[in-house]
């Protein structure tokens, strides 16, 4: 087995943080020029942005920015009445205890000569210097350069607006070549460093940034091929016209809080994901990864909806490439303990939560780690059950319903729900109840008695009660004698007789654990959680 060592737990992966989900509002419209200085550490930015107009007066704009950011300059352009050099105020300390892969931003307060008037946009002109200090998805240092609005803002993001619209341009030392996010995204996105390219055409063309060459990098880019075709029938035809797979030195990521993220069109990877000898070692990681492709960059969800579903969405697409690339066995392993290369999600993980005491609804759930690993182990593991319920051909076709021909456009949990319904022709209240609105989950016990060459089966459960579908499978002497047959539980007791046409040795209740549920093992996992001393 070959020793991954490139993801580290306490490195959160970082894509989306959505907890910093504003309302619907109109767009900012920005002209961004950045001139990256690697040997001083520093980025040089200057700027302008359309703020939308509000429908009362104005006379202070709220925004944030990261704190690396100073000797700002602020003048408001337009509209005349209230053009001139504004006041700007930082307004928040910014000293406040950081929470692990979110944001952490400054506030501050520009106030114009004069108020703006109600019906009128707002043209700011600015321009200020960033520190090249490693910050969440932020560094500038000879090596590489990078910055991204999915972390700390680097430019300034105001108040009442909601995404992004208008140009980037990146100043970069010669011998260095620039990435940039995809037009339309939610936040502003760039990597340099002295990259080599490699390419492989297709039907998502891919495309590497290397800082060193790698001798398998053909077939790296082969096998990343696959990982986006099963992805691609999944959720739907890839949003964007290429792929592109981008290397960031692995101390530096560390530093910056991420082992990868994934802005529109593209994926940031820290070196060692370029360094393994087989893409098999990376299934549920980067198919995690590409996964927010669809999830986030083609739709997301505005409320009502629970936070970090793009983060469950993801894993339930890294869950998928395990099982259809690496096969059942990988998948169901996957689901119980974690991916055996890299095991961090799971619903092993999601017990040890229990037992730690940070369980809760997912449609409740605030931000936080603790939250987004539930969306991880557990929110992950309800959409795999979801696709079950309904099938997997279903399932599909309710992605492709959803993503297909967009991009960066937003749906409502109750559109998914009745995407769903139509496509299943199902009432699955039910489902999404006790699996989206209760913490928890069942606790199924199996017991079995033989007479006559009949075996009686019966599945109990104590309250709250939980509906599935499970298989029981009777297992004789010989390999080739397992029968299985689906028992359809709704209450407290369900009992079924079975004629095998062999002897049961043995039955197993869902043998595939293809249902989040309660083990003897898991519940040892959850003791041991709940006595162990907190941090």
């Amino acid at each position: 087995m070959f020793p991954l060592l490139i993801l580290l737990v306490a490195a959160p992966v970082g894509c989306k943080p959505p907890s910093v989900r504003p309302e619907p509002q109109s767009p900012s419209d920005y002209a961004l020029t950045v001139r990256v200085l690697p040997s001083a550490g520093r980025l040089e930015v200057k700027g302008t942005v359309r703020i939308p107009p509000a429908d009362s007066e104005r006379a202070e704009l709220g925004c944030s920015l990261s704190p690396r950011m100073s000797a700002m300059q602020v003048e408001v352009v337009e509209p005349s009445v209230s053009a001139g050099t504004a006041r700007l105020e930082r307004v928040d300390s910014g000293d406040r205890p950081r929470v692990e892969g979110e944001r952490g931003n400054v506030k501050w307060v520009l106030r114009p000569q004069r108020p703006i008037p109600p019906g009128q946009s707002t043209l700011v002109k600015f321009s200020y210097e960033g520190s090249g200090e490693a910050g969440f998805i932020h560094y500038v240092g000879p090596e590489v350069a990078f910055a991204s609005g999915w972390g700390d803002y680097w430019y300034p993001v105001f108040e009442g607006t909601s995404g992004t619209t208008g140009a980037l341009t990146v100043h970069v030392p010669d011998g260095w070549t620039t990435v940039t996010g995809k037009p339309g995204s939610a936040h502003f996105t760039f990597i340099a460093g002295p990259y080599t390219v490699v390419r492989r055409e297709g039907t998502v063309p891919l495309t590497a940034y290397l800082l060193s060459p790698r001798a398998q990098i053909d077939k790296y880019l082969a096998d990343v091929a696959s990982m986006v075709n099963v992805l691609s029938a999944e959720f739907g035809p890839f949003a964007f016209d290429e792929l592109l797979l981008v290397e960031v030195p692995r101390e530096l990521a560390i530093r910056a809080g991420f082992n990868a993220f994934s802005p529109a069109g593209m994926v940031v990877l820290n070196s060692r994901a370029f360094d393994v000898p087989e893409v098999k070692y990376l299934l549920e990681w980067l198919g995690h990864e590409i996964g927010h492709q669809w999830f986030p960059h083609a739709v997301t969800w505005d409320p009502p909806g629970f936070l970090y579903l793009e983060e469950a969405l993801a894993e339930y697409g890294g869950l998928r490439v395990v099982e259809e690339l690496a096969g059942p066995e990988a998948a169901r392993r996957t689901r119980t303990s974690g991916f055996e290369y890299d095991p961090i999600y799971s619903a092993s993980a999601y017990f040890k939560q229990v037992g730690a005491g940070v369980d809760r609804p997912l449609a409740d759930m605030d931000s936080g780690i603790d939250q987004r690993n539930l969306a991880y182990n557990k929110g992950a593991l309800v959409f795999d059950m979801l696709s079950r319920e309904v099938g997997r051909a279903t399932m599909q076709r309710v992605f492709h319903d959803l993503t297909r021909g967009r991009q960066f456009q937003t749906i409502t949990w109750t559109d998914f729900v009745k995407a769903v319904t139509a496509r299943s022709s199902q009432n699955l209240d039910w489902f999404f109840e006790q699996w989206l609105e209760r913490a928890g989950a069942p606790d199924f016990q199996l017991s079995w008695t033989e007479s006559d060459g009949s075996v009686r089966v019966t599945v109990t459960q104590p309250a709250p009660f939980y509906r599935a579908h499970l298989k029981v499978e009777i297992r004789g002497d010989k390999e080739d004698q397992p029968l299985i047959q689906v028992v359809d539980i709704s209450g407290p007791r369900t009992e079924l007789t079975i004629t095998p046409g062999f002897p049961a040795r043995s039955v197993v209740l869902d043998p595939d654990y293809e249902v989040l549920r309660w083990t003897p093992e898991f519940r040892a996992m959850a003791d041991a959680a709940r006595s162990a001393p907190r941090p």
